[in-house]
């Protein structure tokens, strides 16, 4: 059934397009087939039927919608740019992720007991190449969390010098409307060290049937984001039930009757401004064992009736024998959750993977055990040796949208191949017509990429942002550079903030 709604999809938007000037009636297959022969994908993640319309010099192929790799016919391959250069390239399909990597990765930290000591050395050890006092940096695309109020009452430290919880980052001091942390957060969100709302705010309390949450705290938050240009399209659920602004998993058991932010009868509801304001994404405050699947996303409708996507976060290892989860989201857990054995399973089976973190969750002094700056070091080196792409958890998430639904369509014109990417065909938040930014890192496998031209509908992508690549065993490919990692030491300090 999905299937005949997409190619409706992709009809409709075909005559509203209207791709012209680079195709006519279909013709004869062009004389001999491509001198470059590709042998059949053997991962089912990255295999897929495509249609069966012979391309020909002036004729049009198919419109795709959904973007997994065609299935070449099954022959001897050869290296890129082994060519014959006399006859049209040949466009096969899309390849699950940007060239070379066989997987994608993100770590979603969460802001709890966060500050902005942890925060800094965190982030000079992922995001950035120069030397920190846990060794040298990684060079990574990571981007964090964090809170715009904190009405925590629970006991304990957030930091090595008895810290009180009072004390952890936030943007407004308490729940008031004074600012605390917000100009330094304003910075790191708009220089990408931040992607992700952890709800509103820290709202835990001792006595879980009391909250200091609040409809008014919202609209709050939501202006001064909007007035200062910061605009986050991912949101985590957080904490015990007095964290009321919850809204991911109302309704699924009695448990969950405690989040209220979808539920319009509510004092506490708030989405009704906030998926307006700009969230797409929602982890709904589930557990998972399972480390990497093949899409992370899925629709979830809400409570008033809105629809999102919802994602999954691997947030443990196993349940115990009650059922409960066995947690493994701290630094201490990094090491199991950075295991050989799941980087490898996802970079066999080409998934995608979203590892649920508290990294600034302890008070160890160095912030990460050694296991854990092990951990990401192991990381790394997949990383820069091409096997998984890592990157913040919100470009996984909206690449993993535009790999999964976007529409294409490709036709022949004076020995070229062009690839009109037509539209993403969104089920959630209706179909649109993309940016460059929007789909960067969409790779297609063709027998010639110096003869293959991507465009959105009719406008070539500029040159500077296409990659041609050699066959990684399957064809020659195509693509939308991925983004260039920033390691910028972005790193602040802000007086009277800890």
């Amino acid at each position: 059934m999905k299937a005949k709604m997409a190619t409706m999809s992709a009809a409709i938007w075909l005559a509203a397009v209207g791709v012209t000037g680079c195709g006519a009636a279909g013709g004869p297959e062009a004389k001999g087939a491509a001198d470059v022969a590709v042998r059949a994908l053997t991962n089912e993640t990255q295999t897929s039927s495509i249609a069966t319309s012979t391309p020909a010099e002036g004729s049009n192929a198919t419109v795709t919608p959904g973007g997994q790799a065609g299935n070449p016919a099954a022959a001897e391959s050869q290296p890129y740019p082994v060519v014959n250069t006399h006859v049209p390239p040949k466009v096969y399909g899309m390849r699950k992720f940007p060239y070379p990597y066989d997987a994608m990765l993100a770590i979603s930290s969460d802001a709890d007991s966060e500050t902005l000591r942890k925060f800094n050395l965190v982030h000079e050890f992922i995001n950035t190449t120069q030397m920190t006092p846990l060794g040298k940096g990684l060079g990574l695309d990571f981007a964090d969390s964090f809170f715009m109020y904190n009405g925590d009452n629970l006991p304990g430290y957030v930091d090595i010098h008895h810290e009180p919880m009072s004390d952890e980052l936030s943007w407004f001091k308490g729940v008031s409307n004074q600012p605390y942390a917000a100009a330094v957060l304003n910075h790191y969100i708009h220089v990408g060290w931040i992607d992700t709302m952890h709800t509103f705010g820290d709202f835990s309390e001792r006595n879980q049937n009391e909250t200091l949450f609040s409809r008014k705290l919202a609209i709050q938050a939501i202006d001064a984001l909007k007035a200062d240009g910061d605009y986050l399209t991912v949101w985590t659920d957080h904490g015990n039930k007095s964290n009321v602004d919850n809204f991911g998993d109302y309704g699924r058991t009695p448990f969950y009757d405690y989040q209220q932010g979808a539920n319009p009868w509510s004092k506490y509801y708030h989405t009704d401004i906030t998926i307006p304001y700009g969230i797409r994404f929602v982890w709904p405050d589930g557990a998972s064992d399972q480390f990497g699947m093949s899409s992370m996303i899925y629709p979830l409708r809400l409570p008033d009736g809105r629809e999102v996507w919802g994602f999954w976060r691997y947030t443990s290892e196993g349940f115990n024998a009650k059922g409960d989860p066995e947690w493994n989201w701290t630094p201490f857990g990094l090491d199991e959750q950075l295991s050989p054995a799941h980087l490898k399973e996802i970079e066999v089976h080409h998934d995608y993977a979203i590892v649920a973190q508290h990294l600034c969750g302890t008070t160890y002094p160095g912030v990460l055990p050694q296991p854990a700056v092990q951990a990401l070091r192991r990381l790394a080196q997949q990383y820069y040796e091409g096997k998984i792409l890592v990157t913040r958890t919100s470009r996984l998430l909206n690449y993993n949208v535009v790999q999964q639904y976007v529409s294409y369509r490709v036709t022949y014109e004076k020995g070229k191949a062009y690839i009109h990417i037509l539209a993403i065909l969104d089920p959630v938040f209706g179909a649109y017509v993309p940016t460059v930014d929007d789909v960067r890192g969409l790779t297609f496998y063709t027998s010639n990429p110096a003869e293959t031209v991507i465009e959105i509908r009719n406008t070539a992508i500029p040159a500077d942002l296409i990659q041609e690549n050699r066959s990684d065993g399957v064809a020659p490919s195509i693509g939308i550079k991925w983004w260039a990692v920033d390691t910028t030491n972005y790193a602040e300090t802000a007086p009277g903030v800890y």
